[in-house]
């Protein structure tokens, strides 16, 4: 069975993207597969812990291999295959790129109601294996997404001053970036689900020995910045307007 529809990508559609190189692909996994995948997730409860953190709250997550389900197995045999490697690279514009088999921040990610990840750029440097982040890969499981309950993916300008593009997290959606030290991205608003309902993906990232073009120094934590629009008091603007209205 072949789980992966392969498909010609100008690198213009993805190097010419805004804020910063990236795509968002629909439907490139079979459908009958990819539903199933959707509900493994569901049923799946060997979590490795939940971040609930300032950066992040309620995300269920792990990387351990040998606990997933035997499809997403499949998925990532296939996303880490020599074949799906040779794809990323015609596109991407990248020379080398890498799987990481310890899945360091990737794996299986679950955000419940009330649930966020705050605007952020990912670390750049993989100490276990020594090795520059260069490709962030997240494949959606959600069916029958309502898009008021939130859980966009939101990509923000280099100075975090703009979201300029959200990202709905549907079913057999598949986002690939490149990963810079202003690559900043996020789904910062809490989730609006029902209680019964999360937001689930898969995320991998791929490597290079080759130094990213805008890189600041080796981090290997994830930077997380608060958006402009966060730091804008609304009602301490009426005060003050209200203040010299009246004396």
């Amino acid at each position: 069975m072949t789980i992966f529809k392969y498909r010609e990508i100008n690198k213009s559609e993805y190097l010419e993207n805004h804020p910063y190189p990236h795509i968002e692909l629909d439907n490139l996994w079979d459908e009958e597969f990819i539903q199933n995948c959707a509900e493994d997730v569901l049923d799946f409860s060997k979590w490795q812990g939940e971040k609930n953190f300032y950066g992040s709250e309620k995300k269920r997550y792990t990387n351990r291999y040998d606990d997933f389900p035997s499809n997403i197995k499949k998925i990532i045999d296939e996303a880490y295959s020599i074949k799906f490697l040779n794809w990323l690279k015609k596109f991407t514009g990248e020379e080398v790129i890498l799987p990481d088999p310890f899945l360091v921040g990737g794996g299986i990610h679950s955000t419940i109601r009330g649930g966020f990840l705050k605007v952020h750029s990912d670390f750049n440097w993989n100490k276990q294996l020594s090795l520059f982040r260069k490709l962030n890969l997240l494949i959606y499981l959600n069916k029958s997404w309502n898009v008021k309950w939130g859980g966009h993916l939101e990509l923000w300008s280099k100075n975090v001053k703009k979201c300029e593009k959200k990202i709905s997290p549907l079913i057999n959606k598949t986002v690939i970036f490149s990963t810079t030290d202003i690559s900043y991205h996020g789904h910062p608003e809490p989730l609006n689900c029902p209680d019964d309902i999360q937001r689930n993906s898969i995320a991998l990232y791929y490597y290079s020995p080759i130094k990213p073009k805008v890189f600041y120094y080796e981090r290997n934590d994830t930077s997380y910045k608060e958006r402009k629009v966060d730091n804008f008091k609304l009602p301490s603007l009426f005060s003050r307007i209200l203040k010299k209205i009246r004396y």
